[in-house]
């Protein structure tokens, strides 16, 4: 899947991947010189992924572990207000 952040905020605020196996997030950043990064959530707010903060303009490859089946938040750790959903089904 892929994540874009521009204007600081995300572009792809819900996005589905496949429950219970590992996968891929594409990261772009493209607010140049701005820091973002993808944290995933579990509903009551715990860090199940965090992914590397970096400038844009730029891109990351996340590799995030698997999720179970089920709907989770996702925010900018540096942009709080940036927030989207990951439904893994």
């Amino acid at each position: 899947m892929t994540i874009t952040a521009q204007g600081i905020q995300f572009l792809d605020r819900q996005v589905t991947a496949p429950a219970g196996r590992p996968f891929t997030i594409a990261f772009v950043n493209l607010d140049a010189g701005v820091p973002h990064n993808v944290d995933i959530r579990s509903a009551g707010g715990d860090n199940l992924f965090v992914g590397e903060i970096f400038n844009g303009v730029d891109v990351r490859v996340y590799e995030v572990p698997a999720l179970a089946a089920g709907e989770y938040p996702f925010i900018c750790t540096v942009h709080p207000n940036m927030t989207g959903t990951i439904t893994a089904r």
